[in-house]
């Protein structure tokens, strides 16, 4: 979808009249017209006939049985239509044996005998099946084989769409379920199916996505209904729930529930969970699927339950239905981000409401994170040591100490089974929570909810002594429960605001106070702001440091719950470090550093499952950072209007498009920048295509080979990620002629050629983005191999059997030198972080010189070394550049492409960078080379300054590059906080605005005095100090003192060209309308 086509559909539905739906809803016998079995009664005698002549129901009772199945238990003729004698028969011979069964039983134990229990579930096919059961609505456990129905048909990707009835007998709470398979109208057709319009869908014209026996019993009112559903479902992510009362029928109730489905899991058993949990029995329960295109993802399943206020226990008051049936509407939202939840146990008992058992989960998962597992005697310990960078074999048993410390403490299910046995005291604090976050406007009367009057109940911690106190007088001091309820605490504390309490949403987020949480002694540079989004299968971060940040949102996948066990346990340190290496790296543009990591379930790997945990992370986000019409309001403890700048990472590329399309849906109004590295057509400049990571990464290599004078010598060199990747395709396509490979590994295996890996095979491989397997081995010499990483037990050329393929791709960037005599340059474009650290450091020194063993080293891979490692490699002889300083092409491409969306207006931005039908404008074109030329630029402006430092004070680059990156954001700092410059030297400011810093080729497009109109303040107040910042200290080094900063403005103020006053009122007054 292009960037303007959203508006058509907007202006279509400004003249549709959207239905009532309080007029749509008739009545169960209404809503879905009687169908008429011609043929009930030959089947109801052949099923007697059946059970004769099977002798197993006294002939005396045979006719009763049939008549209470046929007449009493409410089932609708379409079920009696579609079933044989013969299974019908078998039926009620399974609910005969279960009242025989439950008869006999209650001769030992007293019970009543007029209850039977039954648990039976029949599948006679793929896609249709029957399930019986009975269940005491006021005991703890609701029907089990709901989520049988959940796990065989609604959560299965190879289930065809479904659609259910389940019907319940007041008498004995039986519920009997009917699965089928829905059956479209263009099921057996190739083309691709036409997608239905909106106005179409509140006209109520659904038969062509509706199951074809269902399209002919739907009345006209309920396709309306159902139509009007399906189009909010569209308008935004997550749920769709709407209670309407029966027209003709003044005791039925009928909750509604859209939703797309595979979106989430377990919900229709979490939906029943929940009328359990309030003591609701519904009448009828109808599931509708609904096909929209050919695309299963897109398709939308209907919940429709029936409930009769007759037909409830005594103990229900007709006022506390319409309550619960409220709080249900509310409650079935949440579940629908999190359907099951670590506290099921103290729901069933209700000693939890639904709300606290989500916000304990949620608070679980927060205080696993989160915990301060060092504590105080770890910082007195490090105190006491002060290990100096150098020493490496103590900082290696710091590291390891710290690692056993924050791994093996406090696990998850130890933290869920305190939170279990002290669930009084995390009801307390959820209502703390709940005071704070449950926005309600103070013109209107607060609803009297089953909610409101159980936290009525609940007195909340009045302060923090309060909370201590309680602690102090019921818990021991020296257990860990203390440790874990104190973080529980600090979660409510740390909350700035959430959605949690919004009734449509798809995941839980909530933005975070990091002061609170991220204590110095794990996190020294404290982050401006964390975001944190719980889902149905995933669990996210975003940490940025600035306000105006920017970074890439990664998506960790695990195959097994081992996998994910360790990536939990590193997840905030990877997603920390991370960002913290992108604040480094930002050094040169307006934006700070930031990343977002979105964890996934175990065994979640396949791309529609990610893209789902995307969807939802983004959304949740969003939902949090707008006020949005469509929505309930929040409570922002903030009070400040955030803007997040994404961009794509590790398994989220091919997402960035929808995001930026989702964001304009939403109606963010910063939708054209919400992210970088979108497709052209949405005016995105692709890192790959033109290469403007690797243009960063090689301007260091090729200054390296200029200065020391290497550009005619031969260059052995080995990589990692290979020719499929942006960094690894593009590092190959770039390199220089005197550059030999002899190793490049990826994802699919090793590939390595003492004798130099041939060249051109490899621009092939890069050119059309295959992995190293598609390699054509006949191109190796003799010594040369390819192992896969599903390889087992074969032979190398030198003899060496390689057991496991992935284990040997795995280690075999410390295990070259086995095979190769030497290395000059590694260029690491791939590979996780900390590949290399201090425990397999040993590999890269030769013991005999003590000498690195390899000489050249430019860090493309964020993190892939360890710093420690880096600074020994230095001291060990290698010319080392590091991530923050080599991999800043691509975020200098991305904050442009930013500025480029921000610069420019609507029309200028479409029309005039975009262009029509996928062709790349002429300023698109030229702004492209002006990017590769600002990335050239600032590699070798940063090489030259850390070269002759590192020259004269012998200091090891890798620690100057982190003292210049914070030489820069620091300066950074102090100029935003300083107004003098914005406010007070107008001349200036405005000089470097308009010829300095924002292309030219935006400015003739937009014009100087409108530019400066387009681009937020804030963002042009960072631009101005950020470009200060860098290009003083490329200039004159990491000493700032006063005298030279006051030496370099008086520089530019001599180059500033006499604006004439008229032009300068006019800009001042533009900025002020």
């Amino acid at each position: 979808m292009t960037v303007v086509s959203n508006h058509l559909q907007v202006n279509k539905l400004q003249n549709e009249k959207i239905p009532d739906i309080s007029a749509l809803s008739i009545s169960s016998l209404s809503d879905y017209h009687a169908f008429d079995f011609v043929g009930k009664d030959l089947q109801r005698e052949a099923v007697i006939d059946i059970l004769d002549n099977s002798g197993f129901i006294p002939d005396d009772l045979i006719e009763q049985e049939v008549d209470w199945f046929y007449n009493s238990l409410g089932i609708d003729d379409l079920f009696f239509a579609r079933e044989s004698p013969q299974l019908l028969a078998n039926i009620i011979h399974s609910l005969y044996a279960s009242k025989l069964d439950s008869f006999a039983k209650s001769k030992f134990s007293n019970d009543n005998p007029e209850l039977f229990n039954i648990k039976n579930k029949i599948i006679t096919g793929q896609n249709h099946a029957i399930f019986m059961e009975t269940n005491d609505m006021h005991g703890q456990t609701p029907y089990q084989l709901d989520f049988d129905v959940d796990d065989l048909f609604l959560d299965n990707k190879d289930s065809h769409p479904t659609r259910l009835v389940a019907f319940w007998t007041p008498e004995s709470d039986l519920k009997l379920t009917f699965v089928y398979d829905s059956v479209f109208e263009n099921d057996n057709d190739e083309e691709e199916q036409k997608e239905i319009s909106a106005s179409e869908l509140l006209r109520g014209q659904i038969n062509s996505i509706s199951d074809k026996t269902m399209a002919e019993i739907f009345s006209d009112e309920n396709k309306k209904l159902y139509g009007l559903l399906i189009n909010l479902v569209q308008e935004r992510e997550g749920p769709v729930i709407k209670t309407t009362h029966s027209v003709q029928n003044k005791d039925e109730i009928r909750l509604l529930v859209a939703f797309k489905r595979f979106t989430t899991k377990s919900y229709y058993s979490a939906i029943n969970s929940l009328f359990h949990y309030y003591k609701i029995r519904p009448s009828k329960f109808y599931l509708e699927s609904f096909k929209m295109n050919n695309n299963a993802k897109d398709n939308v399943v209907i919940f429709s339950i029936y409930m009769n206020q007759t037909q409830q226990s005594e103990d229900l008051l007709p006022h506390d239905l319409e309550l619960a049936i409220k709080q249900i509407e509310r409650e079935a939202s949440l579940l629908y981000t999190i359907p099951n939840n670590s506290f099921s146990k103290v729901y069933e008992e209700r000693q939890f409401s639904p709300q606290e058992a989500v916000y304990a989960h949620v608070a679980s998962i927060f205080i696993n994170h989160f915990i301060n597992r060092l504590g105080s005697d770890y910082q007195a310990l490090l105190s006491q040591i002060s290990p100096k960078e150098n020493d490496t074999i103590l900082l290696e048993v710091i590291t390891n100490l710290k690692r056993k410390l924050r791994n093996e403490t406090f696990t998850q299910q130890m933290i869920i089974d305190v939170l279990q046995k002290y669930h009084r005291i995390v009801s307390k604090l959820y209502k703390n929570f709940a005071q704070l976050h449950y926005y309600h406007d103070s013109s209107k009367k607060l609803e009297a909810t089953l909610s409101y009057k159980r936290l009525a109940k609940l007195e909340p911690f009045q302060n923090d002594q309060e909370f201590e106190a309680h602690l102090n007088k019921f818990i021991p001091n020296d257990t860990p429960d203390l440790l874990i309820l104190k973080t529980l605490n600090l979660f409510n504390k740390s909350i700035l605001k959430t959605n949690f309490f919004i009734t449509r949403k798809v995941a839980i987020s909530f933005r975070l106070n990091p002061e609170l949480i991220m204590p110095k002694t794990e996190y020294p540079d404290t982050p401006y702001g964390l975001f944190f989004v719980v889902g149905n299968t995933f669990k996210g971060f975003h940490i940025r440091f600035r306000d105006i940040a920017r970074g890439g949102i990664r998506i960790v996948c695990s195959k097994t719950q081992d996998i994910f066990d360790m990536n939990s346990k590193t997840v905030i340190d990877e997603n920390y470090q991370l960002a913290s290496t992108q604040q480094r790296k930002n050094k040169d543009i307006p934006e700070g550093g930031a990343k977002g990591v979105i964890l996934l379930n175990p065994g979640l790997i396949e791309q529609d499952q990610t893209f789902i945990a995307f969807s939802q992370y983004i959304d949740s986000i969003i939902d949090i950072l707008i006020k949005d019409p469509l929505k309930e309001k929040y409570a922002d403890c903030l009070d400040k209007e955030e803007i997040l700048f994404l961009g794509p990472d590790e398994g989220t590329a091919g997402f960035v498009d929808w995001a930026t399309n989702h964001a304009k849906r939403r109606g963010c109004p910063w939708w054209k920048s919400f992210l970088t590295g979108k497709s052209q057509n949405l005016g995105g400049i692709p890192h790959d295509e033109y290469g403007m990571t690797t243009i960063g990464v090689r301007a260091y290599v090729n200054k390296m080979y200029e200065t020391l004078h290497l550009n005619d010598t031969i260059i052995r060199k080995f990589q990692t990620g290979g020719p499929d990747g942006d960094l690894g395709s593009n590092e190959i396509l770039l390199s220089t002629d005197n550059e030999q490979y002899v190793s490049i590994l990826d994802g699919s295996g090793v590939l390595y050629d003492p004798n130099g890996i041939d060249k051109e095979e490899l621009f092939r491989l890069a050119h059309e983005r295959l992995m190293i397997s598609s390699f054509d081995i006949t191109k190796l010499s003799k010594l040369g191999f390819f192992v896969s990483v599903s390889d087992i037990d074969i032979m190398l050329p030198n003899g060496t059997i390689v057991a496991n393929g992935t284990s040997f791709r795995n280690t075999f960037h410390t295990q070259i030198f086995k095979f190769v005599d030497h290395v000059d340059l590694f260029v690491p474009c791939g590979g996780r972080p900390n590949s290399i650290n201090l425990s397999n450091l040993h590999f890269f020194i030769d013991e005999k010189t003590n000498k690195t063993k390899i000489p050249y080293i430019v860090e493309g891979a964020n993190l892939f070394i360890a710093q420690t490692c880096k600074i020994s490699l230095e001291r060990h002889g290698c010319v080392f550049f590091k991530d923050a300083s080599a991999n800043k092409g691509g975020v200098t491409s991305s904050s442009l492409e930013v500025l480029a969306s921000l610069a420019l207006n609507d029309d200028d931005f479409v029309n005039k960078f975009v262009g029509p039908n996928n062709e790349r404008t002429i300023l698109y074109k030229s702004y492209v080379v002006e990017v590769q030329s600002r990335i050239q630029k600032n590699a070798e402006a940063e090489f030259n300054q850390l070269w002759k430092i590192n020259q004269t004070s012998g200091t090891p680059i890798s620690e100057l590059s982190n003292i210049l990156s914070q030489t820069i954001n620091k300066l950074n700092d102090d100029l935003m906080d300083s107004e003098e410059l914005w406010l007070n030297d107008l001349k200036l400011r405005n000089y470097l605005l308009l010829k300095k810093i924002i292309p030219k080729l935006l400015i003739d497009v937009a014009g100087e005095d409108q530019i400066l109109n387009n681009i937020p303040e804030s963002y042009l107040k960072v631009m101005l100090s950020s470009y200060l910042a860098s290009s003083f200290v490329y200039k004159y080094g990491i000493d700032v003192n006063i005298g030279k900063f006051l030496e370099f403005i008086g520089t530019l103020k001599r180059e500033v060209p006499q604006f004439d006053d008229e032009h300068e009122i006019q800009i001042l007054d533009n900025e002020k309308n």
